[in-house]
């Protein structure tokens, strides 16, 4: 049966960030705002709760009221994918319970990696949580994250996995990319996951992408995927190299807590504030970025 997340047409899902209030609550509203404009703006889907949503340093009753939030607020406009991954593998497994009861399309795992684990485990807890699932379950490779040199062969046999949907390749390593693309069947998917080489993964046949700065420059991205879906590859590239200079922009503060005071400065946020102890930036990093962004093609959003 062919995967539901290769039956949509536009495969550009926004990493979401996790609104939150100044004293640490879930911000519904901001949510809800972010999610619309992000619609509005051509996206197609979302993937929550993940990196960029800090869903891992969240208590399961944010991180499932965030999920409903978003399935509401998609409203059947794009595919939900729900990240589920957490210190406790059993706690995974409830969010992916919830993630099938509340209505997403897929789910999501950043592979074991506090405390150190070896390639077995790491394969073992996919397995498991793939048996486990109700959905189609997309796994997760972010070696810069994870610290976890994993070799082809091993990326490879997890596309092997009965319910692994695909792969969320976060990897600078385009070579693996591709070898790993000519693995997959045809019921599988492979996001690019490298925000600032969105381009060259689509070019070399990534369906699509996953990334934090689609938060704040969604057209951009939009722009680069239908460009690169349609064949243009060097409009694709020109606007990548749009793209990149915001990024590069972004990346001199730390990537969470740049895009949340992006989005305030948007109007699509009310506060700014991470989850703790992730600091927002100071008085000095918002004025830097700022400055950086004011030559870029989102200087004009810049509304705060």
């Amino acid at each position: 049966m062919p995967s539901p997340l290769l039956a949509a047409e536009n495969r550009i899902l926004p990493a979401l960030v996790t609104p939150l209030t100044a004293d640490g609550r879930l911000d519904e509203r901001s949510t809800e705002r972010l999610i619309d404009h992000l619609y509005a703006k051509g996206v197609g889907g979302l993937y929550v709760t993940g990196t960029t949503g800090e869903g891992i340093h969240f208590d399961s009753q944010i991180r499932r009221r965030l999920v409903e939030v978003a399935i509401h607020a998609s409203r059947g406009r794009g595919t939900l994918i729900v990240h589920v991954g957490a210190t406790q593998a059993a706690a995974a497994f409830e969010l992916a319970d919830h993630a099938a009861r509340t209505g997403a399309d897929a789910i999501s795992s950043i592979p074991p990696f506090a405390g150190g684990y070896v390639w077995d485990e790491i394969h073992a807890f996919y397995a498991e949580l793939a048996r486990h699932s109700e959905l189609p379950v997309v796994a997760y490779h972010f070696p810069g994250l994870t610290g976890q040199q994993t070799s082809l062969a091993q990326l490879a046999s997890l596309l092997a996995i009965p319910n692994i949907a695909g792969l969320k390749f976060t990897d600078p390593n385009f070579y693996v990319m591709q070898r790993l693309l000519a693995r997959l069947s045809p019921e599988q998917i492979l996001y690019n996951g490298q925000d600032e080489a969105l381009a060259l993964g689509l070019s070399i046949g990534a369906h699509g992408g996953i990334g934090s700065t689609y938060n704040f420059m969604p057209e951009l991205i939009v722009s680069i995927y239908r460009h690169a879906r349609a064949g243009r590859h060097a409009e694709a590239i020109a606007m990548q190299r749009q793209a990149n200079q915001i990024i590069e922009a972004a990346l001199t503060a730390q990537i969470v807590a740049a895009t949340k005071q992006i989005l305030y400065w948007q109007g699509l946020i009310d506060c700014p504030a991470c989850a703790f102890p992730r600091a927002g930036l100071n008085d000095a990093q918002q004025r830097r970025l700022r400055d950086l962004l004011a030559g870029t093609a989102i200087a004009g959003t810049l509304v705060r």
